[in-house]
């Protein structure tokens, strides 16, 4: 898996996913939000990092009694276990919200081994314990202490998954923050970061003339009259 630049990494750090999801929406990818994805702790450190792809499918009970019995490898903790550093976790499950596939000794692991993050479309065990931890882990289903045994199976690592109606690619470029997830395509991230940086700049200045007093109107989005007053402010710094 190919890293992700340190200086786009840096420039992603300092984006909201919301400003990053505008961008995408006007390019019309329109698809790139992870609707119904939550933080489990809003506060955690923000995520950025390439998608190392995992992928699980409904359980088939004697394939997986074999993986308890030691006669089949548990593709589970080989997967979950060769995550490279400063990767995001991604783990596709067709959305089993009501079992998991992490608890706090897996997010532990992961946090140890310079994991960036984990996305997963279960829900999670130990909730309290993992969002205690530095590690971001965003899921779908709150607390599930059901291991994920009881309705899926991980079958493959490093393909296309889908979460929800989101297509992910092997190394697509995750990023998450209090507000949720989104995936930016890897090929555009870089003119994705710097639309998004010029994007945020012109939105914080227009907050502050809002705050003060300036009419919504013209400022969001900017009239030509705006857009010349801004270019004035910028061309002062």
């Amino acid at each position: 898996m190919t890293p992700l630049p340190e200086d786009v990494r840096a420039k992603l750090q300092a984006l909201p996913v919301p400003t990053l999801s505008a961008v995408l929406y006007a390019r019309g990818l329109r698809s790139r939000f992870l609707h119904g994805v939550q933080p489990a702790n809003p506060a955690a450190p923000r995520m950025v990092g390439p998608a190392w792809t995992i992928r699980a499918i409904p359980v088939r009970e004697d394939l997986r009694d074999a993986v308890a019995r030691g006669e089949a490898p548990n593709l589970h903790r080989a997967f979950f276990g060769a995550a490279p550093e400063g990767c995001v976790l991604v783990c596709a499950t067709g959305g089993a919200a009501h079992v998991s596939v992490l608890g706090d000794i897996i997010a532990t692991a992961l946090h140890r081994r310079g994991v960036a993050g984990v996305v997963v479309d279960t829900g999670v065990a130990d909730l309290p314990a993992v969002a205690a931890l530095p590690l971001p882990v965003f899921h779908s289903g709150g607390s599930a202490p059901v291991p994920s045994g009881a309705a899926v199976m991980i079958v493959d690592q490093g393909l296309p998954v889908g979460l929800g109606p989101v297509a992910i690619f092997p190394g697509d470029i995750m990023v998450g923050d209090a507000c949720g997830v989104v995936c930016i395509p890897r090929g555009i991230v870089e003119a994705v970061v710097e639309e998004a940086a010029a994007k945020l700049e012109y939105e914080d200045w227009a907050q502050a003339q809002i705050a003060a007093g300036a009419p919504l109107e013209g400022h969001y989005p900017p009239d030509a009259a705006v857009k010349a007053r801004y270019a004035a402010w910028r061309a002062t710094r």
